[in-house]
């Protein structure tokens, strides 16, 4: 008997999905008791509960000094946040567009809505939103980081249509708050960086990365297999292809930011998709001054490209959850 038969088929696809970061092939199982399902490793007798996969999915780096998760299967030293604006603590909110807090199935989401024909921020009509977070500095100031997580799950619904790509929320930087939000939309500075995610045509999955443009060690980014491209105006699109934005269910991704020592090319990004690490590029700069820090959160989505040729073709939404901040190493 198949273990995808042993429980009910909505819970099935939910532990089908868990299980890209355990695979049942090496020795896990499925099994259940008063109804809770667990993953048991029949030769370590290890036990995992669901709920455990998905928070090593959002926080694969380990051991962390601080951190908080608006997931609520989140333990140990976590704190657990509701998923609303007083979490998040959104600012430079671009008004004509809309993040709406709401529930998809019973979970907390942030649902984007992309109109048809809309593409980038500066046609009509406008998808998508676009605001920065630093999210509860009290709890986590992300100016003392040396290296830093942040990790979500992303829901795209069945039919789909990814056009040529479109942006996702990532981590920003740079010398002071307000130089830190201006690596974007074609601007580069020595002062900032910031690493987005974004699909791509079928559903391909890439960083896509503003760093600081006179460090020639920052080329790295254009050679990360299975794909990888650089121009001299618009961001880098790196590791394309690496992994899938999957239709019809949950997608848990993860970035891993590490700043440079100023003067070395020792700074690192890295990519955990679904709990696989998936791209890993190290001696990058991504600041050429002490004042260099990461600042924040970028939550930037719409479709585009800078061309019609990325426009949506009709109406569709993806939705954003399980919000997860870390601190893995101090300055």
């Amino acid at each position: 008997m198949s273990w995808f038969t042993l429980v009910p088929h909505h819970l099935a696809l939910l532990v089908a999905f868990f299980c890209a970061a355990v695979p049942l092939s090496h020795g896990w199982e499925v099994r259940s008791q008063d109804h809770h399902y667990r993953l048991a490793n029949r030769d370590t007798q290890e036990v995992l509960s669901i709920w455990d996969v998905q928070a090593t999915q959002l926080f694969p780096k380990g051991p962390r000094s601080s951190s908080w998760s608006t997931f609520p299967g989140t333990s140990g030293g976590d704190t657990k946040l509701p998923l609303e604006p007083a979490t998040l603590k959104p600012f430079k909110v671009l008004q004509t567009t809309t993040a709406e807090y709401t529930t998809l199935n019973g979970k907390k989401v942030i649902k984007a809505h992309y109109p048809k024909g809309s593409y980038t921020f500066g046609h009509n009509p406008q998808g998508g939103f676009s605001f920065y977070a630093k999210g509860p500095v009290n709890r986590l100031d992300l100016t003392t980081a040396k290296e830093v997580t942040f990790g979500y799950s992303v829901y795209v619904p069945r039919g789909f249509a990814f056009q040529k790509g479109g942006k996702m929320p990532g981590i920003y930087g740079g010398d002071n708050d307000d130089k830190a939000t201006g690596c974007s939309g074609g601007r580069r500075d020595n002062g900032c960086f910031s690493s987005r995610l974004m699909w791509r045509a079928q559903g391909d999955g890439e960083l896509y990365t503003y760093l600081p443009p006179d460090s020639p060690e920052n080329k790295k980014v254009c050679n990360v297999p299975p794909f990888s491209e650089c121009n001299e105006t618009y961001g880098a699109s790196v590791g394309r292809g690496s992994f899938k934005f999957a239709t019809g269910q949950w997608t848990v991704v993860t970035m891993r930011v590490k700043l440079n020592d100023v003067g070395q090319a020792n700074g690192e990004l890295q990519l955990w998709a679904n709990g696989e690490s998936k791209i890993n590029v190290k001696g990058l700069v991504l600041r050429t001054s002490r004042n260099g820090r990461i600042r924040g959160m970028q939550w930037q989505t719409f479709f585009g490209g800078s061309s019609t040729s990325f426009a949506t073709p009709k109406d569709q939404d993806v939705y954003f959850s399980d919000v997860s901040l870390a601190i893995t190493q101090k300055l």
